[in-house]
């Protein structure tokens, strides 16, 4: 085609933002993405920490973006789901790594698929061939990449935390923490464990996690759902309630139109069946155990998780023999975004080792620490953190030594953070208490406060940011009550 042919101009009609923002993709694996996140979001919103007055904007958002998706899957609902996921992360100490993912799946799905709509605003003749985007059907395709490679790089990086001493420590393992949430939910009492089973129990942990992201990457998409939901039961009815539907979002993007197609197949054919089948399980389940966090609205959460695993192992063939749904050419630009978005959600996983941050990094349950002293990767060298950003109080009393040692106690023997001291200085600031005298490290420095609680006062943290800047007084950038102590029992 000569560029300089006329060129239909309709396509810069005045309406064309309305449609980049609300036109709707006709892709059954996008509608399921969509409706997987609307289950998820809901799940999130449903824990308790989003029930506090700072989510509250983000949360409107959230909730406005998730019926946009529910109804249309366009790129303002996934818009309205970015920003209510980027609130809470920046403004109110949001601690979550799912928040993270949240953000990550609404941010890919607003620009992704308001590239394909702004596509769709061009002649047909441009579409396919002078994009300079790639043909129209190719953000969609980058949108599916980046969640597949999130997905991937969560679980691996996940396993790769674990690779620790404590978490191989059978008094203080997260993987002998969750067998005894599971055995205390079925009321099997406490299990005690050797170091060898310990030992052997991590290491299946690892594994599995391991295990879901290979086999995704070798294309063996079947049995990596079914590790992964046979994975997350358990977790999910002790320690992560929502965290597994954040999850299903990510192992949708592998599903095939071909694949929804066996999945309607089965439920036609045996959906009853299988509505029954999971409705027993769940019912053995909540009969021996109990409601899981005395929550009921788990009992049908866990239904579908059952009801899914049963789909995943039932539902034959998975069209292995289809082909990649990845346009062969014409798609380089979108999934180069795909790919370096995935790739800088990998380096900032990793960003724990450099001492830069360790929230919202695939660390949770993981034993992890990286501060002076307490160090336990078994293949990352304590040489490659930069710097020891936690803050460490030696000295600390409310109006004299003595007034409140609970309180002493608890800011001695705690590491703390720019962010954690300014939620203390909300919480526990009265006039009957001051001066709130404060002192002890931070950076290798001596720092001491007068009274933490002075209108006047020059906050010694400002370069608790990253990059040494702190933009974001309330953004979480490390755990919340770490003891200074090493090794620790089990932190979710």
């Amino acid at each position: 085609m000569n560029p300089s042919d006329d060129i239909d101009i309709s396509h810069f009609r005045a309406d064309r933002a309305w449609v980049v923002a609300t036109e709707v993709p006709a892709h059954r694996t996008l509608r399921l993405i969509s409706l997987l996140y609307v289950f998820a979001g809901l799940s999130h919103l449903w824990l308790a920490d989003a029930w506090q007055w700072e989510w509250l904007p983000g949360n409107i958002a959230f909730i406005l973006g998730l019926a946009l998706l529910l109804f249309r899957p366009c790129a303002l609902g996934w818009a309205f789901c970015a920003v209510g996921k980027l609130l809470p992360l920046l403004f109110a100490r949001d601690h979550l790594t799912q928040s993270l993912l949240l953000l990550i799946f609404a941010s890919g799905g607003a620009y992704f698929v308001g590239l394909r709509a702004y596509l769709s605003t061009w002649p047909k003749r441009l579409q396919n061939f002078d994009s300079p985007f790639g043909e129209i059907s190719a953000p969609l395709w980058a949108f599916f990449d980046l969640l597949r490679l999130v997905t991937i790089a969560t679980y691996a990086v996940a396993a790769f935390h674990k690779l620790n001493r404590d978490f191989f420590n059978p008094d203080v393992s997260c993987a002998v923490h969750g067998i005894d949430k599971v055995t205390a939910h079925y009321g099997l009492g406490e299990v005690s464990f050797s170091s060898d089973t310990a030992v052997g129990l991590a290491i299946a942990v690892i594994a599995v996690e391991g295990a879901i992201a290979l086999l995704y990457i070798l294309r063996r998409r079947r049995l990596a759902l079914i590790a992964a939901i046979a994975f997350h039961i358990p977790l999910t009815l002790t320690v992560a309630p929502a965290f597994a539907f954040v999850m299903l979002i990510g192992h949708a993007a592998f599903v095939r139109p071909a694949d929804i197609d066996v999945f309607a197949n089965l439920l036609r054919r045996r959906g009853v069946t299988i509505a029954v089948v999971a409705g027993v399980l769940t019912a053995l389940s909540q009969t021996v155990g109990q409601i899981p966090f005395g929550d009921s609205t788990m009992i049908p959460r866990e239904w579908l998780l059952w009801a899914l695993l049963i789909i995943a192992v039932t539902a034959r063939p998975w069209r292995p023999e289809s082909p990649s749904p990845e346009p062969p050419q014409r798609v380089m630009w979108p999934r180069f975004v795909a790919w370096t978005l995935a790739m800088l959600f990998v380096l900032h996983s990793l960003t724990p080792y450099l001492g830069i941050r360790f929230q919202h990094t695939g660390a949770m349950v993981s034993n992890l620490r990286i501060d002076e002293g307490c160090w336990n990767h078994l293949l990352m060298p304590e040489s490659m953190r930069l710097e020891d950003r936690y803050i460490r109080i030696d000295e600390v009393y409310f109006v004299e030594p003595g007034r409140l040692e609970k309180y002493e106690t608890i800011s001695r023997t705690q590491l703390w953070n720019g962010t954690m001291l300014y939620q203390m200085q909300k919480n526990w600031c009265r006039d009957d208490l001051r001066p709130f005298y404060l002192a002890g490290t931070y950076r290798d420095r001596h720092f001491e406060i007068d009274d933490l609680c002075a209108e006047e006062l020059v906050w010694p943290f400002d370069d608790d940011g990253v990059l040494g800047v702190e933009l974001f007084p309330e953004h979480l950038l490390f755990q919340r009550n770490l003891p200074r102590q090493c090794p620790q029992v089990c932190i979710h």
